[in-house]
């Protein structure tokens, strides 16, 4: 074993040549540490832990690796960003994304809010964007009836989506921008159902949206997160905006996710981390016990039979109940 002191909040100073080393689980290598100090390795110890070198030359110098930690703008980094870091180096994306969401991030007002998104974004399937931006997911519903306005002021019209709680307050249309003020939104993660519009894992959205709903893909600043909800495993959180930017064709296995994949000329772009060759007009299938199923198919709502109709390329015709 190493020579080593460890305190209560898991903060660990290692002595190796008569040097002290420190490290706390924000490191991204933090448990392979951890094991090379119980097995005694100082070779492989000093190997991963100069890693963060790597993180310094991958980000031209936007991140400071010292004395065992990860600064940005001279600010310590907290476990979660770390992770993302390595994430995005092992799959091969440039450093300008990260540096954008943790602009963004850090232009919250609330420390609190900050704080609490790291839990949520530890998630899967929740990537971030070129600009900075954060991805995720919300179930809704279809409307039906007659035309009204919606809190924004955008009209809804029979069959568009609309959010499922009050099937009125808030259009969710691909394309539509979702806001309500920062103060009307509840900042108590301890309130479980609040105001606020919520955003979900793939796997929340999917249970919310259930077997009458539809899962969409929603992007937002995180400078926008007001609170994540302790309830339901930290797997929703809420805003005061979003934008919706697609129908979710399943969850995105990708650091970060390319907003040109949305465009309907793009065919060779899969937000799902499968093989898929459609373009947007090819929606999602029906749901089975509330998880979303990607198929390649032709969504039309037939009002009349309250049900929607899915047109296959490669078969006559099939219909869906949703």
């Amino acid at each position: 074993m190493l020579a080593h002191i460890k305190s209560n909040d898991n903060h660990w100073t290692v002595v190796l040549n008569s040097k002290p080393i420190q490290f706390d689980s924000t490191h991204a290598k933090y448990l392979a540490l951890v094991e090379c100090v119980h097995s005694g390795d100082a070779e492989e110890f000093n190997r991963i832990f100069n890693e963060g070198d790597k993180i310094e030359d991958w980000a031209e110098g936007s991140f400071e690796f010292r004395d065992g930690f990860l600064y940005f703008e001279n600010e310590q980094l907290a476990s979660n960003p770390t992770k993302r870091i390595v994430e995005m180096i092992q799959q091969g994306f440039p450093h300008q994304p990260m540096l954008n969401y943790l602009s963004n991030l850090y232009d919250n007002v609330s420390e609190r809010a900050i704080k609490e998104s790291y839990t949520w974004s530890s998630n899967k399937g929740l990537p971030i964007t070129d600009d900075g931006m954060m991805i995720g997911y919300k179930g809704v519903s279809v409307y039906h009836g007659p035309d009204i306005k919606d809190n924004n002021d955008k009209i809804i019209h029979d069959g568009d989506h609309v959010d499922k709680y009050t099937g009125k307050s808030f259009r969710n249309n691909v394309g539509d921008k979702c806001s309500m003020k920062r103060r009307q939104v509840c900042d108590d993660h301890t309130v479980g159902c609040s105001t606020g519009l919520h955003i979900g894992t793939y796997e929340y959205a999917s249970g919310w949206a259930g077997s009458s709903g539809i899962v969409m893909l929603v992007k937002f600043n995180p400078k926008d997160i007001v609170s994540v909800p302790s309830d339901c495993d930290c797997q929703k959180m809420r805003v005061s905006e979003y934008e919706v930017i697609s129908v979710a064709r399943g969850q995105i296995e990708e650091a970060v996710f390319d907003d040109d994949c949305d465009d309907d000329d793009d065919d060779d772009c899969d937000d799902s981390g499968e093989d898929a060759n459609w373009s947007d007009e090819y929606m999602i299938s029906a749901a089975a016990n509330g998880n979303w199923i990607a198929d390649k198919v032709n969504e039309v709502f037939d009002p009349s039979k309250n049900e929607y109709t899915f047109d296959d390329p490669d078969e006559d015709n099939v219909d869906y109940t949703a």
